[in-house]
């Protein structure tokens, strides 16, 4: 018997062709055209919500929505908001009943039943249908991933046990008094309201770099500025050691619930964090930060001095990691790694009042004692905020900004 090893002929299966940004465009504009048709025709017009809601016997909110819907002159925010074929089909139904042109009646129908289609046949979910339509615009993109962060947010709170109102990040980089050649590096880093979701899991959050003393490197040193009397909440209480070079803090508190929340932010300081002036491998520098913990709200401030990348404005570089480990922004070959983001940078430059931030009350009190421990003012550094609801738990957010040349 010979045996022939190839390629295994198999019957074609049956695929429907995928539909264009086009056609789904087509399919909503025919659906808002027919909806508004059948809502123009209901008796005892203008229409409110509350009326769409008595007359077609409907919940308010859901009328509201369709209503607000209807209004939208994008077609893709139209698809984003108005109600599922469901209720679609009960309105229909309703509205018919109160003697609206039966033409009008079959052409909402055929166009309830197109858009139905399109959600079971060609995406399978109105989830999947919402990513898709969501590069067509910045409204309907900013709402999808608010919403998709959320639901991320949501399980890995569960599974973490742990949560917090916000986590802020702030690296101020100024030129290094013990280097001319390098930038130091002042960061605040941690959470506020921070809390223990779940009592049978031990928590371990890494904040800050290890700081040892010179004479014995496994010794550890206290943070050099305290901020608790500032905190919103009563301190973290926490165990510390020293593991794979990091700070690991296990937190000790065990109740759990709102009530039982905490804050922790720590200080760090190198005076000779990085360089400062630009290098054919290294034309960029900046701030990295990463959403270690599960939070509602992420304040990510990148303060520079006048003398630090003076006049350049930062790119903003997101990274899924993955199992690389953290990126180097530099390493081209992890824009792999990259994801894109409607968030922006703000430049706030030295604008009075940039440094309040409702998350964090005493948020300038806390800039003016940690730079007044590094001889350090305040208003001669320039500003620059990333504010993201809902990171991606161990997503990377980098700052990037040009280096200057060294001068002769």
């Amino acid at each position: 018997m010979t045996i022939s090893i190839g390629t295994t002929a198999q019957s074609p299966r049956l695929q429907r062709p995928s539909r264009s940004t086009d056609e789904v465009r087509e399919i909503g504009s025919e659906l808002r055209a027919a909806l508004r048709d059948l809502i123009d025709v209901i008796p005892d017009g203008p229409h409110s919500p509350s009326r769409v809601a008595r007359q077609l016997g409907m919940n308010r909110v859901i009328a509201s929505k369709l209503l607000n819907a209807l209004a939208r002159e994008d077609v893709n925010e139209m698809l984003q908001q108005i109600p599922g074929p469901e209720s679609l089909r009960g309105m229909a139904r309703a509205a018919g009943e109160l003697g609206v042109p039966a033409r009008v009646s079959e052409n909402a129908d055929r166009a309830i039943e197109a858009f139905a289609r399109l959600i079971r046949d060609d995406f399978g979910t109105r989830g999947a249908l919402h990513a898709a339509i969501s590069p067509q615009g910045a409204q309907v993109r900013q709402k999808v991933e608010l919403a998709s962060r959320y639901q991320i947010f949501q399980g890995i709170r569960e599974l973490l046990g742990v949560e917090a109102d916000a986590c802020l990040t702030c690296m101020i980089f100024a030129p290094s008094q013990d280097d001319p050649e390098t930038i130091s590096n002042t960061s605040i880093h941690g959470a506020i309201g921070m809390r223990r979701l779940r009592p049978d899991i031990n928590l371990h959050l890494n904040f800050g770099p290890p700081k040892r003393a010179p004479e014995d490197k496994r010794q550890l040193l206290q943070a050099p500025v305290d901020l608790s009397d500032l905190y919103m909440h009563d301190a973290a209480p926490t165990e510390t050691r020293i593991s794979g070079g990091q700070l690991v803090h296990r937190l000790l508190q065990e109740n759990v619930g709102r009530h039982a929340s905490m804050d922790m932010l720590l200080v760090g300081h190198d005076t000779r964090g990085s360089r400062r002036y630009a290098t054919p491998e290294r034309p960029k520098g900046g701030g990295v930060t990463f959403a270690d913990l599960p939070s509602r709200m992420m304040i990510f401030d990148v303060l520079l001095h006048d003398d630090v990348f003076p006049g350049a404005q930062p790119e903003l570089l997101v990274y899924n990691p993955g199992s690389q480990g953290p990126a180097n922004p530099m390493d081209r070959s992890r824009d792999i790694d990259r994801v894109s983001v409607p968030e922006k940078v703000e430049s706030f430059e030295k604008a009075a009042g940039r440094f309040e931030v409702p998350e964090v009350p005493r948020y300038g009190e806390m800039i003016e004692r940690v730079c007044g421990a590094y001889s350090l003012k305040p208003g001669n550094l320039r500003l620059f905020r990333l504010r993201m609801a809902y990171p991606v738990h161990c997503f990377q957010f980098v700052m990037a900004f040009d280096a200057p040349a060294r001068t002769a």
